[in-house]
């Protein structure tokens, strides 16, 4: 892969990893603390999963020794 190409890839990850980790944080304590129920937190923590194994998979594709 170009050093260019993995470059910008590289950046990428880290931009969306960092977008994702923040909205771990700021999600369900801004957004979901008015429900009384726990519906809308359990649907946000399993797309929250979904996203982090999604992209944890993605990115330990282009691993090589």
């Amino acid at each position: 892969m170009d050093k260019n190409k993995l470059k910008k890839l590289r950046k990428f990850w880290v931009l969306f990893l960092t977008i994702l980790v923040l909205s771990a944080y700021i999600v369900p304590y801004l957004f979901l603390n008015n429900f009384k129920t726990i519906n809308g937190a359990f649907l946000y923590w399993t797309i929250f999963a979904l996203a982090a194994i999604f992209s944890t998979i993605k990115i330990t594709k282009y691993w090589r020794e």
